[in-house]
């Protein structure tokens, strides 16, 4: 059983940011890791299970060493080449204490295109599991590429997993997308008060809108949403000062969990030990 996961192609910047004045100069240790939707492949190919990657790229240094990044970990390399847009590319602003600020150019995300997608269709077919986010779902060739290929992998029997994206990224059709296509909902806990119309703390207004959802909360876990019930799996708590990349690990995490034919709960507490494990390496490599 594989997963395929649908959407962008970013390579993440990360730029220590603390104590930073207006007008003057600092050196501090800049990192780039691929992000995006390719994150969570890399993190499922990771733990040995079949992942393929759909995205586009642009023709440039940054597109390449996504690619290289895929081969290196195993992922399926379904990628298209834009020769005009570049790479996107998401610059990481973090300040003391982990609170981040992010500032994205989606370059060749935007350009991703339903004959493209058509294209390595029986690929996507072919999987248990599809994975896409709202980042796709903004504007351009891409959103109408998406749509489509999230209602062809219903249409086919594919497990459906989504996650928004950030709060801001919601728009007012996605209730009705997550309502008529998505299978389970992974997102964060102000992605959920955006969804659920901020009325419902607990959440449980979110099966309304899909069977499962599951609610990330940082060092506090995840909390379960299911047939109008509330589950709290608690983590591991990690000190550290950037998680990016935290919450695509915990998808992968959660998804693994699923091929495998764990219960709701078992894939959840993978998903912390994913995410935890993931911030372990990153606390390592910026010490």
């Amino acid at each position: 059983m594989s997963v395929t996961v649908i959407g962008e192609a970013f390579i993440d910047v990360i730029v220590p940011a603390w104590s930073i004045k207006r007008g003057e100069t600092y050196h501090r240790e800049i990192r780039i890791f691929v992000g995006g939707l390719a994150n969570v492949a890399i993190e499922i190919s990771k733990m040995r299970e079949e992942a393929k990657f759909v995205g586009k790229i642009g023709d440039d240094p940054f597109g390449m060493f996504l690619r290289q990044t895929l081969k290196q970990y195993g992922v399926k390399d379904l990628i298209f080449v834009d020769k005009i847009l570049q790479t996107g590319l998401c610059i990481s602003l973090v300040y003391e204490g982990g609170e981040r600020t992010m500032i994205a150019d989606r370059g060749a995300n935007d350009n991703l295109s339903t004959e493209e997608i058509e294209s390595c269709i029986d690929e996507i077919r072919s999987s248990k599991i599809a994975y896409f986010s709202g980042y796709s779902l903004q504007r351009g060739k891409t959103k109408e590429s998406v749509l489509k290929c999230i209602e062809d992998c219903h249409e086919h029997g594919v497990e459906i997993y989504f996650n928004p994206g950030a709060p801001n990224l919601i728009k007012k059709d996605f209730r009705e997308i997550i309502r008529n296509f998505i299978d389970v909902l992974i997102l964060n806990e102000d992605e959920a008060k955006k969804l659920t119309r901020g009325g419902d703390t607990t959440f449980e207004s979110l099966n309304e809108l899909v069977d499962l959802a599951v609610v990330t909360k940082g060092k506090y876990g995840c909390t379960l949403i299911k047939n109008g019930n509330a589950v709290n799996v608690k983590t591991k708590e990690i000190k550290v000062q950037n998680t990016t990349g935290a919450g695509d690990a915990f998808s992968a995490g959660f998804i693994v969990g699923k091929l495998r034919g764990m219960d709701d709960i078992e894939c959840a507490k993978l998903g912390n030990q994913t995410a935890a494990k993931f911030l372990e390496e990153r606390k390592e490599v910026f010490k």
